[in-house]
C-alpha cells in the first residue's frame, strides 16, 4: 500500500460513522454492494469491530489501526488497482463488544465487514460468510500467576475447586468454558462479561478465576507484565481468524480473489511485515508452532 493512500484513509476512517454498540445492534449497518460500486466506479464500505491487541486497536490520535485495519487498507487498494473502483471506508460501533461486531456484520447488508478476533466456525459460515484465513490463532487458559498449574487435564477441578471463570459473551472461548465445566467440572462458576478485555481485567485483579484469552490478548498482558499465568497443557492451536460479511455480500468473491493474487496475499511480503509490525516476532513463532 502506498504511503498516500493509507495516509488518505486512516484519515477519512477519524470522519467514519461512529455509532455506540447498543445503537449497532438495534440498527442495519448497510454499505454499498459491489455491484453498485462497479457501475458507479466508487463505493462506500462499512466496518464493525472489537478491539483486540494487535488486530484492532487505537493509536493516541484515535484512529484504529492493527492487522485486520492493514489487510482491509490493502483490499481497498487491490480493488483500485484491479478494478478501477475507489472505495471510501467508514466506521459503525464503539469496538467495546464482540457481539455487537459480529452481529451488525450478521445482520447488515452488502458491503458490510465484520473485524476483530472471529473464528471460522461452521456453526458461524451458516450464518455469515467468511473471507478466507487471515491467521492461525491459539486459544490459551490463563489465570492468576499464584494459581498452580495445569498439569493433567484430570486435575482440572481439583486446580480450580472454587473459582469463577470469566468469559466473554457469544465467543468461541465462551463455549470452550462450558466444555470445560461439562467435561471436568459440572458445579464450575461462569460469569459473562461483554468483551475480551473485561475478561483479562477480571482475571487479573481475582486470583480465583481463570478464563480461555486469544494468544494475542495473553501477549498483550505478558507484554505489559499482569500476573497472568498461561496453562498450556489446555492450549488449543487448531483455530482461523476470517473477515465477516453479510449472507446477501456480494463483496466475497472479490475478497477470495484478493486473497488468492499473486501467489496468495498471507505468502506476501506486505503481510509478514503487518504482522511483524502489530504482533511483534515472538507472537509469529507461535502462530507458525499452530500451522
Amino acid at each position: 500500500m502506498g504511503k498516500f493512500t493509507k495516509y488518505l484513509f486512516k484519515s477519512i476512517l477519524l470522519f467514519g460513522m461512529l455509532f455506540s454498540a447498543s445503537v449497532l445492534q438495534a440498527q442495519q449497518v448497510v454499505g454499498d454492494s459491489y455491484e453498485k460500486a462497479k457501475r458507479e466506479g466508487k463505493g462506500t464500505i462499512l466496518v464493525t469491530y472489537v478491539e483486540t491487541p494487535g488486530f484492532l486497536y487505537k493509536e493516541n490520535t484515535g484512529r484504529l489501526t492493527g492487522v485486520c485495519m492493514d489487510i482491509m487498507y490493502d483490499f481497498i487498494d487491490y480493488v483500485e488497482a484491479n478494478h478501477g473502483i475507489e472505495l471510501r471506508l467508514k466506521i459503525a460501533g464503539n469496538g467495546s463488544s464482540f457481539r455487537a461486531m459480529y452481529d451488525g456484520a450478521k445482520g447488515g447488508k452488502d458491503g458490510v465487514f465484520g473485524l476483530g478476533n472471529v473464528t471460522i466456525t461452521d456453526a458461524r459460515r451458516a450464518e455469515v460468510q467468511f473471507s478466507p484465513a487471515i491467521i492461525k490463532n491459539y486459544s490459551v487458559l490463563v489465570s492468576h500467576n499464584s494459581v498452580p498449574t495445569l498439569t493433567n487435564m484430570k486435575d482440572f477441578e481439583k486446580v480450580f475447586k472454587g473459582y469463577t471463570a470469566y468469559t466473554g459473551r457469544g465467543t468461541l472461548n465462551e463455549r470452550r468454558i462450558l466444555e470445560m465445566r461439562e467435561k471436568y467440572y459440572p458445579g464450575l462458576k461462569i460469569v459473562q462479561t461483554s468483551s475480551s478485555p473485561e475478561v483479562l481485567a477480571k482475571v487479573i485483579n481475582n486470583n480465583k478465576s481463570f478464563s480461555y484469552l486469544d494468544l494475542a490478548f495473553y501477549l498483550d498482558a505478558l507484554k505489559n507484565r499482569h500476573p497472568l499465568k498461561r496453562h498450556e497443557i489446555a492450549d488449543t492451536k487448531s483455530e482461523e481468524f476470517g473477515i465477516v460479511m453479510p449472507m446477501n455480500s456480494d463483496w466475497a468473491p472479490l475478497m477470495q480473489e484478493f486473497f488468492d493474487a499473486n501467489g496468495g496475499y498471507t505468502n506476501s511480503q506486505e503481510y509478514k511485515q503487518i504482522l511483524i509490525e502489530h504482533l511483534g516476532i515472538e507472537a509469529i513463532k507461535l502462530i507458525e508452532e499452530a500451522k
